[in-house]
């Protein structure tokens, strides 16, 4: 790696002599030397790759890859200041942060983040169709209590006239038995659930052209 910088004379005016010089940074060390540089705030860098674009360049790849971790950095600190909470900041000087393992954690740390985000808001539309849902068992309940004690009342009196009127009605008892039968043969079944406030008039719809009135 070479790049080229000013003697630690400089100002912010840039009114000092300035000295021009070369450093060869071997480059698995090169992150720790330029940030170290870096900080001192004594140098600055001369590009000698102007001409070429930033796709062609050789930290291309690694300049993209931090600006996702960056871009992950400020989503938390976004939803951490929604909630109250101020990001800490720390000194990276010391340079031990490893960017692998950094760039790992971001990703998993939003992925759980999204998921729990996903948890918290199925578990609040729970909690809100927790009274409709047990409305609905308590109606439905009612419903099928009321139902069972008017077919037991039908039964009961269905099978009192066939008593008396058997005796004198000797005909129609083979054609009883075979309604009877023929009832006995039918499956009945229902649907059950809940729809939305919305969707009411839409499933009012339905069900009258599916009826036909």
């Amino acid at each position: 790696m070479q790049d080229g910088g000013c003697s630690p004379t400089m100002d912010l005016l840039r009114s000092e002599p300035m000295q021009l010089v070369q450093l060869i940074i071997p480059i698995e060390s090169a992150r720790r030397a330029i940030s170290y540089l870096g900080d001192l705030s004594l140098f600055q860098f001369k590009d000698l790759n102007q001409e070429k674009s930033p796709f062609q360049r050789t930290y291309a790849a690694q300049i993209k890859r931090c600006g996702e971790m960056a871009r992950k950095l400020r989503f938390f600190r976004e939803q951490m200041t929604k909630v109250g909470v101020s990001p800490s900041t720390r000194s990276t000087r010391d340079g031990a942060i490893d960017l692998e393992n950094l760039e790992s954690n971001l990703q998993n740390w939003k992925l759980s983040y999204l998921r729990l985000t996903q948890t918290m808001r199925s578990c609040k539309m729970l909690i809100v169709s927790i009274p409709s849902i047990n409305l609905f068992y308590r109606r439905l309940v009612s419903y099928f209590s009321s139902a069972k004690k008017g077919a037991v009342a039908h039964q009961t009196e269905f099978e009192v006239q066939n008593t008396f009127e058997g005796s004198i009605e000797i005909p129609l008892l083979l054609e009883q038995e075979m309604t009877t039968d023929s009832l006995k043969q039918i499956r009945l079944g229902y649907i059950s659930g809940l729809v939305p406030r919305e969707k009411g008039m839409a499933f009012e719809r339905i069900l009258f052209r599916a009826t036909r009135g």
